[in-house]
Order: structure tokens, then sequence, then C-alpha cells
């Protein structure tokens, strides 16, 4: 199976990337938003995922045309963050870090908040 990528073709040639990379600029530029839930391990799933609960990750899924790309994010919003600003905030931060760092044509980002969690603490309890 072919992965998928968008293609960019100027006078100097052709530029070909990937899917993958369209998607984690897309995390990072969302993660950098206040108010964001993040994962509590530093790999996919982290602990939540090995004792059953839900990763609060961001869930990204990209379509790509030739033109364009279109992105969905799933977030979770801490607890005391006003939900739609957050929201926001992931939608203008993806499309300018997509466009400005890819140089791929963002049409639309939907963003789906799925849940609010408390808020991170960064002590840590014996």
């Amino acid at each position: 199976m072919a992965d998928k990528r968008v293609e960019l073709i100027d006078e100097d040639g052709r530029i070909s990337i990937a899917e993958d990379v369209i998607a984690s600029i897309a995390r990072i530029a969302a993660e950098k938003v206040d108010g964001i839930a993040h994962s509590s391990g530093s790999g996919g799933g982290g602990l939540m995922s090995i004792f059953g609960g839900e990763d609060v990750a961001p869930n990204i899924k990209t379509e790509l045309s030739d033109e364009e790309v279109r992105v969905e994010l799933r977030i979770s919003v801490e607890y005391g963050y006003p939900v739609h600003e957050v929201a926001q905030g992931v939608q203008q931060n993806v499309q300018r870090d997509i466009e400005q760092l890819a140089g791929v044509t963002v049409a639309n980002v939907d963003v789906f908040v799925k849940k609010v969690v408390p808020p991170h603490t960064h002590s840590i309890e014996d």
C-alpha cells in the first residue's frame, strides 16, 4: 500500500511530503495551545492506555489532495479553560504551522472536543 503524500511542484522540481509529516506538524501545533490536555506518557498511549483509560493526546486525521489538506482533530481540554477559545487556538496554530512549515494550503481545520479533564499536576506522589 502506497503512503499518502502531498506534492508541491514548481520550477525547481517536485517536493513530496508524507501524510505523517502533516499529522506531526498538526499534533505539535495543537499541543502548543494553553488548555489542551497532554498525554500522561512520553510514548504512544502512556499509562492511561495501559490501565484501560483513554489517552487524552490529540487524535488527528488528515485528508490530502493535490493542492490542499484538510485536518480533523479530536482533543481534550483541561478544566478551567474556555473550551471554545482552546479549540479556536488549535485551529489557528494548526493552519499557520502547516502552511508555514510544509508550504501546503490548509482548506480547513475541524476540531472536536471529546472531553474535559482535570488540570494536569506536575507533582509526583509516592
